[in-house]
């Protein structure tokens, strides 16, 4: 059964539940976000951090396998509980990765590795290919100053400035 957004919302409330914690505000699927898997955002109110939405990456559901998703919502779980347990937010620290050892996952930092069931063709409509050592060597989403001005960069792996913008299409 592929991921949406009840099957989201069923298994982030079920990790909050068993952790002793309700969750109160709403669960959405941003189609904003593709570097970002997951979010929670927080607000203070009145001294107190409070979690006021929780997003997951439309790009995420796509391409993604199941268990992959499944460690991303583990993951943002971890950080509504650790704010809604202390009414701070705390982002990567000893609390929180205590957390994610409590609800079972030990995706407890800030680059998560993610299995993909498309390949990086389907995801990124620019590629940039190093001629010297004919390896693709960056994709991006979308055009930047840099890849309209490929003269000003260089291959990191081998130093060569040869470079050539592939369109997928």
């Amino acid at each position: 059964m592929a991921y949406n957004l009840a099957r989201i919302t069923k298994e982030f409330n079920e990790i909050c539940n068993q952790a002793g914690v309700q969750v109160t505000c709403p669960i959405k699927i941003s189609g904003r976000m593709t570097r970002t898997l997951g979010q929670v955002t927080h607000e203070r109110i009145n001294g107190t951090t409070i979690s006021t939405l929780v997003q997951f990456s439309k790009q995420l559901l796509e391409t993604a396998t199941d268990a992959s998703i499944s460690d991303v919502i583990k993951h943002e779980a971890a950080h509504y509980i650790a704010t809604a347990r202390t009414g701070e937010a705390h982002g990567h620290d000893s609390f929180f990765k205590a957390i994610c050892a409590e609800i079972g996952t030990d995706n407890d930092g800030t680059k998560t590795k993610v299995e993909r069931i498309v390949d990086d063709s389907v995801i990124y409509k620019y590629f940039i290919k190093c001629e010297d050592c004919n390896k693709i060597i960056a994709a991006r989403h979308r055009m930047s100053k840099n890849l309209k001005n490929l003269s000003i960069c260089y291959c990191k792996k081998c130093g060569g400035n040869n470079l050539t913008l592939i369109q997928n299409f």
